[in-house]
């Protein structure tokens, strides 16, 4: 086995076509096929399955595309900080947000990164949060900018945060900006982050100490889902500022303050066992500047910064 069948591997399991596969890596269909044998020969099973509709992963090789992944990663970064230079900083960088940190920060991210390095290629990985820290122990992602996340072992911690969560409708439903009730909340049709989400467990542990229940409408993994619901007006839900930061803009949804306290907080994971690049270092300087910056500026509100 080595990093170049690896990396044909991973085109392949990518694309789920092995001529377009080819085409991607620039070689022959036939050198792709062979390399992609002496690999499953080597390892000794099955990785790869080959049908009318495309090429699919055996449960073998969705593994190894896991460590895969790993392995390609690390080599690069150990490339980058062997190459490096006082002036020309340069790699992938991978960033793991929860969907609804990445509505605020991904793009405003990405220009900052391009505009002070353009040598970075910056890659933004959008999972449920509960997957996020497992993302940083594999080396999948450089850091993580994890919801409420507890101390673990392998993983450094900085706080960064803390945001507020406020109920957000639909305009047409007339409700104060401001202190809403949570029994008012109750009787509300609500669109939650699916369990085991912090978030949501913070929800439900504020109604049980009301010694009320709520009406669940629908749940879901990903403010992706939630927010376009909200915006319908199929049902609310209770999220921070960020996860509905256009939305609240443009008028389609609206924010209420609570009469209950409910907050979240971010925190930067890195591997406490990989060292972090140059490309890494700059990158993370860039996200706490920036996440500072849309605070003070107060086109992030309702949070505290903690750094």
């Amino acid at each position: 086995m080595n990093l170049r069948q690896l990396q044909y591997f991973v085109r392949v399991f990518e694309m789920q076509n092995m001529t377009r596969a080819a085409e991607s890596l620039y070689v022959a269909q036939p050198a792709l096929s062979q390399q992609i044998a002496l690999l499953e020969e080597d390892l000794g099973v099955r990785l790869l399955v080959r049908g009318s509709k495309g090429v699919h992963a055996t449960a073998e090789g969705v593994l190894l595309y896991r460590h895969a992944q790993t392995i390609l990663r690390q080599v690069d970064s150990t490339r980058s900080l062997l190459a490096r230079t006082d002036d020309q900083i340069a790699g992938t960088v991978s960033i793991g947000l929860a969907s609804s940190t990445a509505r605020m920060i991904a793009l405003p991210l990405m220009k900052l990164v391009k505009q002070e390095f353009p040598g970075i290629v910056l890659e933004i990985v959008d999972i449920p949060s509960a997957d996020l820290t497992r993302l940083v122990l594999q080396g999948r992602v450089d850091f993580s900018l994890s919801p409420d996340q507890q101390p673990i072992k392998g993983i450094s911690l900085t706080p960064l945060l803390v945001e507020d969560l406020f109920l957000l409708t639909h305009p047409s439903l007339k409700l104060p900006e401001k202190n809403v009730t949570i029994k008012s909340i109750s009787a509300l049709p609500l669109i939650l982050p699916s369990l085991p989400n912090k978030l949501r467990a913070r929800v439900d542990h504020v109604f049980l100490a009301a010694r009320l229940t709520y009406n669940l409408f629908a749940e879901a993994s990903t403010s992706a889902i939630l927010i376009p619901a909200v915006r319908e007006g199929l049902a609310a839900t209770m999220l921070p500022y960020s996860a509905a930061q256009p939305e609240i803009a443009n008028g389609a949804i609206t924010s209420h303050s609570m009469d209950v306290e409910l907050s979240r907080e971010i925190v930067l994971c890195s591997s406490d066992s990989l060292p972090l690049t140059p490309a890494v270092s700059k990158v993370i300087n860039l996200c706490k500047g920036l996440i500072k910056q849309l605070i003070l500026e107060q086109r992030w509100l309702g949070c505290r910064v903690l750094y």
